[in-house]
C-alpha cells in the first residue's frame, strides 16, 4: 500500500559513503567545513543506525549486503569481496524491485557484480570481477574502474596505448565532463612537481564516476538508484594518524607525515560534501535522497610496536607461479593486502591452502598469510599477516617447494600504517518528498534501512525482512501505519 496519498510515486536515490561517520561530520559541520551535510541534517532526518553485523564479520561488503537486503549475515550469506555470486543468498532490495516492475539504477554498490539486466542500469562495485555493465555500451566506465582505480591491469593484448586510447574516448560520450578531465590534469601535474601529494588522487574515481551517474540518471530516470564511493574511508583508514597524532601515541608520527597527509580525511569529507551537493541537483520534488553509512570508522590501535603496515602482493599471478598453482587457479585483489584465489576444483583448492598455509617469514612461527574462517563455494579469501621487525630482506619461504624470497621481492610496502578500523555505529540522513524537517531517528540498525526505503517507495516488506521501518522520519505518519500493516 501506498506511504502517501499522492498518485505519483515516489523515486528514491540512496548515497552510499561507506564508512563515513558522525564523529567526524559534526566537528566538520562546527567549522563551517561541510555545508550540504549541515543543510540536510537541518532540512531532513538524521540517525546513527547500529551495525547488527559485528565483529569479526564488521566489514563493508557484510555490513552493506545487511542494508541492501534487510537481513543478517547468516541469511544473506556474505563472507568477502567477490564470493560466488550464487553464494549470496539474500536478494538486494534492486532486485526485490527489479523484479516488480520498477525501474532502477545500480551503480558501484558493494557485491553487486555480476550486472543483470534491469529496467535502468547496472554497474558493479569497482571490486568486480571483470568489467561487465548493464547495459553493455558502459563497460569502459567499469574498464576505467579496474584498470586504474583498483590496479588491477587488463590482460594481455587489451595493454596497449591505442586500447587505452579508445577506451578514452569513449568517456566523453558517457557523460565524462570537461571539468573533470581538467581536474584530472591539474592531478597530474600536480603528482609530476610534488610526487607526496598522489593520496589526493584517490577522490577522482568518485568524481570521475558521479559525471557518469549522473548521466545515466537524467537519462533513465530510475525510480531507485544507488550510488557508492569508497573514497572516504579509504582516507580514514590510512590516515587518522596523520591526523590525531596524539590519539596514537607512543606510536611516532613524523612533522612530514602531518604535514603530507594532515588534512587528508578533511579533503575526503569535504569532497563527500561536494558530491552530496551535485547530488541534490539531480533531484526533483517527489524524491527522497537516503545518504548513509552501513557502519562508521574510529582510531585504530594495533598490537604491533610500529603499527600494521599497509602492504599488498605485488603480483598475484607471481604468487600462484611461485607455488605451482597457475594452472589450477585464478587469483583476484579485493582490499589493500587481501586477495581472493578461486581453485579449479576441490584437489586444487587443498593444494592451494595447504601451501599458501605452510608459507612462513624467517620463521615458521610467523605464517605469511591467515584465510578467511568461511569457505564459501570453492572460493578462499586471503590476507597478508603482519609483524613487527619486517624488512625487505626478511626472507619468505615456501616449503612445500623450497622456494624462498625476500619479502620485497613479493610485497610492496607502502611506508603507511593503518590508523582507522571498523565502528559500527553508521550514520543515516532522509532528506526530500515526505521526510520530516529536523527530526531525528530514534535507535535503528543497518537492518531498518531497506524495509524503510520499500515502505517510501510505496512497496510492501518482504516477510523475511525483520527490521522496523523508521516512520519518526516520515511526515505522513498515518501512511507509514497503513503501509506497515498492509
Amino acid at each position: 500500500m501506498p506511504v502517501s496519498s499522492t498518485s505519483t510515486p515516489r523515486k528514491l536515490v540512496l548515497l552510499e559513503i561507506n564508512e563515513i561517520t558522525w564523529n567526524l561530520i559534526d566537528p566538520f559541520i562546527e567549522r563551517g567545513l561541510l555545508p550540504t551535510f549541515k543543510r540536510l541534517k537541518q532540512a531532513g532526518a538524521w540517525g546513527s543506525p547500529m551495525s547488527v553485523d559485528l565483529p569479526p564479520q564488521l566489514d563493508p561488503w557484510i555490513t552493506w549486503s545487511t542494508v541492501y537486503s534487510g537481513r543478517p549475515q547468516k541469511d544473506h550469506n556474505v563472507y568477502f569481496l567477490q564470493q560466488p555470486p550464487e553464494s549470496i543468498r539474500a536478494r538486494r532490495i534492486w532486485e526485490i524491485l527489479s523484479d516488480r516492475g520498477v525501474s532502477v539504477g545500480v551503480y558501484g554498490s558493494l557485491c553487486s557484480w555480476p550486472p543483470k539486466p534491469v529496467k535502468g542500469f547496472h554497474v558493479p562495485d569497482t571490486f568486480a570481477q571483470d568489467a561487465a555493465t548493464y547495459p553493455e555500451s558502459l563497460r569502459p566506465i567499469q574498464q576505467v574502474n579496474l584498470t586504474y582505480t583498483r590496479s588491477v591491469r587488463l590482460p594481455g593484448d587489451e595493454e596497449t596505448l591505442a586500447t587505452k586510447l579508445r577506451m578514452g574516448s569513449k568517456l566523453p560520450g558517457l557523460g565524462l565532463r570537461p571539468s573533470t578531465v581538467a581536474s584530472i590534469a591539474r592531478q597530474l601535474w600536480l603528482e609530476a612537481r610534488h610526487p607526496e601529494q598522489r593520496w589526493q588522487r584517490v577522490m577522482l574515481q568518485p568524481m570521475i564516476n558521479f559525471d557518469f551517474f549522473s548521466a545515466l540518471y537524467r537519462a533513465h530516470q530510475p525510480q531507485f538508484a544507488t550510488f557508492h564511493t569508497n573514497h572516504v574511508a579509504h582516507y580514514q583508514h590510512t590516515y587518522w594518524k596523520a591526523m590525531d597524532p596524539v590519539t596514537f601515541r607512543p606510536l611516532d608520527t613524523t612533522d612530514k607525515e602531518v604535514q603530507i597527509y594532515g588534512r587528508a580525511i578533511e579533503y575526503g569529507y569535504r569532497s563527500a560534501d561536494a558530491l552530496l551537493a551535485r547530488m541534490l541537483t539531480l533531484l526533483d520534488d517527489r524524491t527522497v535522497l537516503v545518504v548513509a553509512s552501513s557502519m562508521g570508522q574510529k582510531p585504530y590501535h594495533s598490537d604491533l610496536k610500529g603499527g600494521k603496515s599497509i602492504a599488498q602482493l605485488r603480483s598475484l599471478d607471481q604468487l600462484l607461479e611461485v607455488i605451482g598453482a597457475s594452472d589450477r587457479a585464478r587469483a583476484l585483489s579485493t582490499m589493500s593486502g587481501q586477495f581472493n584465489i578461486y581453485p579449479a576444483d576441490e584437489a586444487a583448492r587443498a593444494f592451494v591452502i595447504d601451501a599458501l598455509g605452510k608459507a612462513y617469514i624467517d620463521t615458521p612461527e610467523r605464517p605469511m598469510f591467515i584465510f578467511d574462517a568461511a569457505s564459501v563455494d570453492n572460493a578462499i579469501n586471503v590476507d597478508l599477516r603482519r609483524y613487527d621487525g619486517l624488512t625487505g630482506h626478511s626472507r619468505v619461504t615456501f616449503p612445500h617447494n623450497g622456494k624462498s624470497f625476500d619479502y620485497e621481492d613479493l610485497v610492496h610496502d607502502t611506508g603507511l600504517v593503518k590508523s582507522g578500523c571498523h565502528d559500527p555505529k553508521g550514520m543515516l540522513i532522509m532528506y526530500g518528498a515526505g521526510i520530516r524537517s529536523g527530526a531525528t531517528i530514534g535507535e535503528c540498525t543497518n537492518l531498518d534501512l531497506a524495509p524503510t526505503m520499500l515502505a517510501l517507495l510505496g512497496q510492501s516488506t518482504p516477510a523475511e525482512m525483520t527490521g522496523r521501518v523508521l516512520s519518526e522520519a516520515c511526515t505522513d505518519a498515518s501512511g507509514w501505519k497503513t503501509a506497515i500493516a498492509g
